[in-house]
Formats: C-alpha cells, structure tokens, sequence
C-alpha cells in the first residue's frame, strides 16, 4: 500500500483523500493521495455546508504563503506573485478530485510571509440560513477553530499555537474566523487561514486507518485521532 502527498496529481494513486469528506470511499484501498493543505481546508468547510445546506457554487481567493519557514531559497521577498496568473488556479480541479460534483472556482496569489495561508470563501447555497446556522455547523467540526479574542493575524494564531502548547506550534485545525462570517441572500462569505506544515497531519493517520480497514466508520477514525494527537480543539 502507498500514501501519495498533494503535490503528487490525482492520477497517480486514481483517489484523493479527505477523512470528512469520503474516509469510506478509502476502505481497504491500496494506493491513495492526501490533499494539499488548501484543498483540505476547503473541503473541511464545503462538504458539512454542502451536507446540511447544499452548495451551488463555491468562489475562493487564496492568499499563500511563500515558502515553509526553513526554505532559504525561495522567495519572494518583496512582491505579491500571482499564482497563476492564468485563471483559476489548480486548487479548484482539486477539490473536485473530492467531491467531484462541487462547482468551484480559485484564484491564487504568494505573498511574502511563511507562516499560515489565508482563503477569502464565498459560498452560493441552496438553503435560507443565518450566520447562526453557519457557526453551529463549523461548530460541530472537531477540525475547525474559531479564533478570535483579538486575533486579526497568522502572526497571532502561530502565537496561540505557541502558548497552548502544540509542537512545533501546530494547528492541526482549520481556523476560522467568526466575525469574518457574513450571509446575504444565500451568499456566505468568510476568512479562514491554514497552517500549512501541520493540516494534513491527522488526514494521513485517518487514510492509514482506512486503507489497513482498521476503522469502518470516519466520524470515528477521526475521533481516534484527534484524541490520539491531541487535537481537542480547546
């Protein structure tokens, strides 16, 4: 059995994993491949939205990071780099290597920091709802945080990372914030930001779980492995 990372494209191993969105479809696999950072963040938030409310269309400008902090020879240092400039960048294809009937659309850029990634989302949905609705379902996700208490930057959730006691200040969670939360005639607008050294780690665990058909049921798997990290959202 193999474990591809999201570097590696879809055809390689012919499935993408996420545990929240398809861990059965994994059952006893042979080969797989763990999305990148971005596309896991996303589909953390598309596919219980898209469970509890429907999605029509999904619109994401994504602001990367550069590099991870130990790449010395990379850049940039002094620019904002489209990334591609051609639209829509490769993050979208690669969601629906997930959840293949989602309509989605990306555009990305680097910018000069190696810290986090932030998503500027904007979700069309099917269903009359209220910002209320919205946080009791990201609420209901072991994997997703919500920062606030004064947190305007990555700088500040590395920050938090570092002071709750994560290892090498991991946040295995997808941070969200909840003011940033906004819905108007069915569009749902957010800010969310990605560590991306760190948001893939319990995905790899669960496809482990999965492919050696040691877990039958996700919600579960992912339970195990939170509890087994440490990831308890507190």
């Amino acid at each position: 059995k193999a474990i591809w990372q999201g570097g590696e494209s879809h055809s390689l191993a012919g499935f993408s994993f996420n545990a929240e969105s398809n861990y059965e479809q994994a059952l006893g696999r042979d080969l797989a491949r763990i999305v990148s950072c971005n596309t896991t963040a996303l589909c953390r938030v598309i596919s219980p939205i898209d469970r509890e409310l429907g999605v029509n269309k999904v619109r994401v400008s994504l602001t990367r990071r550069a590099v991870d902090p130990n790449d010395i020879k990379k850049g940039p240092v002094n620019a904002i780099v489209l990334n591609p400039v051609k639209l829509p960048s490769h993050h979208g294809p690669d969601v629906r290597s997930v959840l293949s009937h989602i309509n989605i659309t990306t555009a990305a850029m680097k910018v000069p920091t190696t810290l986090m990634h932030i998503h500027t989302v904007n979700m069309d949905i099917n269903t009359d709802c209220t910002v209320e609705d919205i946080k009791k379902i990201f609420g209901s996700q072991s994997r997703i945080r919500f920062v606030d208490q004064g947190i305007t930057s990555t700088a500040e959730i590395i920050e938090f990372a570092r002071d709750i006691g994560r290892p090498r200040h991991d946040m295995w969670e997808l941070c969200i914030w909840p003011e940033s939360i906004t819905v108007t005639e069915k569009e749902l607008y957010f800010f969310q930001a990605i560590h991306q050294e760190s948001i893939t780690i319990p995905e790899n665990v669960d496809a482990i779980r999965a492919m050696m058909e040691l877990e039958s049921d996700g919600a579960k798997s992912i339970e195990k492995t939170n509890k087994t990290i440490g990831l308890n959202n507190k």
